[in-house]
């Protein structure tokens, strides 16, 4: 639900996991094309051996279906390169040894628009360790975007959101109302892309779009916050802290469903913000979740959060602790700020929503996506991004 088909963590031993572009105030992985920008991948590995990795490129659709294209076509013939090494790290308990690639450069080339999935294999073993999505734009033509606010008394009185756009577009768009595709994404959340369904290209040189009531979304969607700059009792949040355990433990205050804390800014990157020197330790923090509702037979709690890829994990799955009424459950985590939440599985199906505080008031992020369909290489380029926010 948060991700997109093929984006996944396949390795026990992987944290950490990062991809923003370098030197830039926008978090979201995007780059633009034919620049000086670059991408820069991070994460660490809960080992002290060194590996060797063999990374990839695939060039997709903007429903992440692999387009026409080969890999020589949008890569220069360079779309898959290798690198290891790593730096152990000071820290200890447990010792990790950290990773960092950038790209683009001369051994891994992007000279093609639109949506990438990144993809890293172990070089021993041939086995895939994650794969992530990733855009690349080509920034032409203007676009501005709002959003219009709606309530939905029928859903449980959750605000919506109607995000729209207005798009001048340039000169090579012959047919926009065949040509173009508007996408609106929230909170950096790829699986969740909406096209949208509200389409003009009756102006000339300008497409209006918009997501209509039916797809609207969720304007209250509600993240809570995990800020562990160090290891110590100091630390916000935090109620006993145990160095004694490797990694220490640290046992986190109780959430409560139902306890509204007003407006919530979490971390702009769906990847948190982990710190990056080698100083930085990992603790296992133990998160305790009090319902304001039983939960029934057949129903359970996950923990999803910046530093698991937001994916569902049997490990993250919450226990109940029946002494104290409570739902538990711990995780390793680094040093650094995180966005997380705990959502509800039933019968296969994921509610995301349904353990939220429902009236929290907290920002969300939109980014628009301009697709236009190459009739010449009958492809999606992404021509032009805009990201805003709601108040």
């Amino acid at each position: 639900m948060f991700t997109v088909p093929g984006q996944l963590i396949n390795h026990p031993d992987l944290y950490s996991l990062q991809l923003y572009p370098e030197n830039s105030d926008r978090p979201a992985p995007m780059m633009r094309l034919n620049s000086s920008e670059q991408m820069v991948l991070r994460f660490d590995m809960i080992e002290t051996r060194t590996r060797q990795f063999r990374i990839s490129l695939t060039h997709h659709n903007p429903d992440w279906s692999r387009s026409v294209l080969p890999p020589e076509v949008y890569s220069d013939g360079f779309a898959e390169t290798f690198f290891g090494g790593g730096r152990p790290s000071r820290s200890q308990r447990p010792s990790y040894r950290q990773y960092e690639f950038s790209f683009p450069n001369s051994r891994l080339s992007i000279n093609k628009s639109g949506n990438y999935m990144l993809r890293v294999e172990d070089y021993e073993t041939g086995n895939l360790m994650f794969s992530l999505p990733f855009f690349v734009y080509e920034d032409e033509g203007e676009i501005t975007s709002s959003i219009n606010t709606i309530m939905a008394p029928r859903r449980n009185l959750r605000i919506h959101h109607l995000p729209r756009s207005r798009y001048a577009y340039p000169g090579f768009v012959e047919m926009p109302q065949f040509d173009l595709d508007v996408y609106f994404n929230q909170n950096q959340f790829w699986g969740r892309m909406q096209k949208a369904d509200g389409f003009d290209a009756t102006s000339p040189g300008v497409v209006f779009s918009e997501v209509t009531r039916n797809r609207s979304f969720v304007g209250d969607q509600e993240f809570r916050v995990l800020d562990i700059p160090e290891l110590s009792l100091q630390t916000p949040d935090i109620l006993n802290y145990q160095p004694g355990y490797e990694p220490p433990r640290l046992i986190k205050d109780v959430d409560v469903q139902g306890l509204t804390r007003g407006f919530v800014d979490t971390p702009a990157s769906r990847f948190g913000q982990p710190r990056s020197d080698l100083d930085a330790r990992y603790g296992d923090v133990y998160f305790t979740f009090q319902p304001k509702e039983p939960i029934s037979v057949g129903q359970e709690i996950y923990l999803v959060g910046d530093f698991n890829n937001w994916s569902i994990q049997s490990d993250l799955k919450l226990r109940y602790d029946e002494e104290r009424d409570t739902w538990k459950v711990n995780a390793w985590i680094k040093e650094g700020t995180y966005a997380y939440k705990y959502v509800l599985k039933e019968n296969g199906n994921i509610f995301d929503m349904a353990l939220d505080d429902t009236f929290a008031r907290s920002r969300q992020e939109y980014i628009t996506f301009v697709y236009y369909r190459d009739p010449v290489r009958h492809h999606y380029r992404l021509l032009q991004t805009n990201t805003f926010y709601s108040n």
